[in-house]
């Protein structure tokens, strides 16, 4: 698995960050420069099915990460965003994106399209869940 040779220091990689449960890399096919990736160290297939302490801790992270992009950058945000199966998910290892954000490239062109009202509350009666317990 590419992601488990990344996370164990057996693939080229340019890292930027590692501690015990994640390592994080500049992204290979990046959406813009400065885009990064950041992976587990341990086998998991996506964020779906992780435990969820990894899960925030990989959060945490990429927040870290996107404070640094904006510091460092002259990006104008940035966004963080987990794949999850194909279509979009090629490697199937879990791993979140931190990609820097500009007013104009390419996710601003082509992320999503108008709903209407009532698709919105179409989806909102079908995909409605309980809170989490506190």
């Amino acid at each position: 698995c590419m992601g488990c040779a990344t996370a164990q220091g057996q693939a080229s990689a340019d890292e930027v960050y590692r501690d015990d449960r994640v390592v994080a890399v500049v992204a290979r096919h990046a959406i813009n420069p400065g885009h990064l990736v950041v992976v587990t160290r341990e086998h998991v297939r996506h964020a779906l099915v992780m435990e969820p302490e990894l899960l925030s801790h990989m959060m945490l992270v990429a927040a870290r990460l996107g404070r640094h992009l904006r510091e460092t950058l002259p990006c104008e945000g940035v966004m963080l965003v987990f794949n999850n199966e194909p279509p979009c998910q090629t490697l199937f290892h879990a791993h979140l994106h931190v990609v820097p954000r500009y007013t104009g490239d390419e996710m601003d062109r082509t992320f999503g399209v108008p709903t209407s009202p009532q698709e919105r509350e179409t989806m909102a009666r079908l995909l409605t869940v309980a809170p989490l317990p506190s």
